[in-house]
């Protein structure tokens, strides 16, 4: 990917948490697909930073594009809840493995908060750039750094969590070292939704430190935050 320096595991093995398993609901438009995931409760409460309630065995974790909640209403009630014709049977989590051929990258609408003024000019070129074809060969396993160019591009050490999740972290030495006015941290997600399909976010986080942090943050330039969403789906073979 060639963006600036470009989400957050459900599945975190440990044998020592409890191992039911979390019933999950994926939510869209028109309805809701069921599956019963790899995660147990403890695993999907840490990765996603949600409090476990009490009797969530008996409930549905519901995911509306990259929204999470518990629910107590039923797999049915859930899937009319989202248009859906109230059947969403039970699936067993089945590996996705994405389809060879031409996909395209596509960028959604950036949400600045607290940034330095013209930020979001900069960045436009920057995310436009994210929007390419690619010819992907797979081999057989989703990878999101296939999606790299070449050895140009820029690097981002991905962390899988999950067969069809990672997590990223883009290897930047802006903001670094203890001289830095700042610091910057820019985070990725890449998901596998379907063989067709992968949901990514990007991250961008800079950080007044030092002695410049009370001057930046007068400017309104000290907590800059940068959540943009992005995809890529195939458009051919």
């Amino acid at each position: 990917m060639r963006a600036i320096f470009i989400l957050l595991g459900l599945m975190l093995a440990s044998p020592a948490l409890a191992q039911t398993k979390v019933t999950l609901a994926d939510c869209g438009s028109v309805g809701c697909r069921c599956s019963l995931s790899e995660a147990t409760g403890d695993e999907a409460a840490i990765a996603l930073g949600l409090e476990l309630p009490a009797g969530w065995e008996d409930m549905v974790l519901v995911n509306n594009d990259g929204f999470y909640f518990w629910s107590y209403q039923s797999r049915e009630d859930i899937d009319i809840a989202f248009d859906g014709d109230g059947k969403c049977d039970l699936e067993l989590f089945a590996e996705l493995i994405p389809e060879d051929g031409a996909w395209l990258g596509t960028v959604g609408k950036a949400t600045i908060a607290q940034c330095p003024p013209g930020l979001e000019a900069m960045l436009d070129p920057e995310l436009a750039a994210m929007a390419f074809p690619r010819q992907m060969a797979w081999g057989d396993r989703f990878d999101p750094d296939k999606l790299r160019f070449g050895a140009a591009d820029r690097v981002i050490r991905w962390t899988q969590v999950r067969s069809d999740y990672f997590t990223g972290a883009a290897v930047t030495n802006g903001g670094a070292g203890a001289s830095a006015v700042v610091d910057i941290a820019v985070d990725y997600t890449a998901t596998l939704v379907s063989p067709i399909r992968m949901d990514g976010t990007l991250a961008l986080r800079i950080k007044a430190k030092g002695g410049n942090a009370a001057a930046l943050k007068q400017l309104g330039m000290a907590n800059c935050a940068v959540d943009v969403p992005f995809d890529f789906r195939k458009t051919g073979g």
